[in-house]
């Protein structure tokens, strides 16, 4: 998969090259979230954000398939590993169902190897619970394992309708700077859920109301989560960068052009939009990030 920290990398491109210290992304949460919402942002710096219920456990909804679907990527067949981008994707209950038949102790071990403590199975995944600290958690956990890698792609390619119709365009996903998604949603829709990943950061939310209303908590309380003072920064790392090109040895360099050809279509290419085509990028981090 194409690696979903594009910026982050870049800041460590800039680093390499000589320049000035990256700038650590972050957000800033309102303290007037609803009661009915719940909201947990982890910072580059692994600092938490969080609305003062946030560590309330709720129901999970279709969130949980992240825990079954790592367990299954983990330890499953190659067969049954196969199915979790699509149940990821799609939010597929009828795959979830399967595989928990399979693997019905996946979510009470993965509770266990995260220590999530606000996190309870009950027996079934559609009855499991969670808190948005601990999901979270669980991603911005998940995000550098090579096990994972099948399922955060699923969340960086969400399809635009679920497996049963339902729109997945809600909450966490309209957020600037989102990489990824996985929705959630009660079957009578009157509770909503959804996490998010991003360049360094992963929010996670959760409303007891529609996907409107939890579209419009999130939007409300989350502050931009890539500010204007980070952006200015990059923009001066990369202008130094490329002034700098004529003393950077090219031996085993790549060009900016060829970065974003690699990365045409997809949602990342976006993030390198402040990288001149003339600027050199280190082999190393070219073939990590175009591979």
């Amino acid at each position: 998969m194409k690696n979903p920290r594009l910026l982050a990398i870049l800041s460590a491109m800039v680093a390499v090259t000589g320049l000035a210290t990256p700038v650590a992304f972050a957000a800033e949460l309102s303290d007037n979230v609803p009661d009915r919402t719940q909201i947990a942002i982890i910072n580059p710096d692994g600092s938490v954000q969080e609305s003062d219920n946030a560590e309330e456990s709720r129901l999970a909804l279709s969130l949980a398939k992240l825990y079954l679907g790592y367990f299954v990527l983990g330890n499953g067949t190659p067969e049954d590993a196969e199915l979790v981008p699509d149940m990821i994707r799609y939010s597929d209950d009828f795959t979830a169902d399967y595989l928990e038949s399979q693997y019905p102790e996946a979510i009470p071990e993965v509770i266990e190897a995260f220590d999530l403590e606000d996190t309870e199975w009950a027996g079934f995944w559609g009855n499991a619970t969670t808190s948005a600290v601990d999901i979270a958690t669980f991603v911005s956990e998940i995000i550098e394992d090579p096990i994972a890698q099948p399922l955060l792609e699923a969340m960086s390619e969400p399809a635009e309708y679920a497996s049963d119709g339902y729109a997945q365009n809600f909450g966490t996903f309209t957020l600037s700077d989102v990489s990824g998604t996985k929705f959630g949603w009660s079957d009578d829709l009157d509770v909503h859920s959804s996490v998010s990943f991003g360049p360094g950061f992963v929010i996670a939310a959760n409303t007891m109301g529609d996907a409107e209303t939890h579209t419009q908590d999130v939007q409300e309380s989350v502050s931009s989560l890539y500010p204007e003072e980070v952006t200015a920064a990059i923009e001066e790392q990369v202008t130094y960068l490329v002034e700098s090109q004529a003393t950077v040895p090219h031996l085993g360099m790549h060009t900016g052009a060829e970065l974003k050809e690699q990365l045409k279509g997809t949602r990342y290419g976006n993030s390198l939009n402040l990288l001149p085509n003339s600027a050199p990028v280190p082999a190393f981090l070219y073939n990590l990030l175009a591979r």
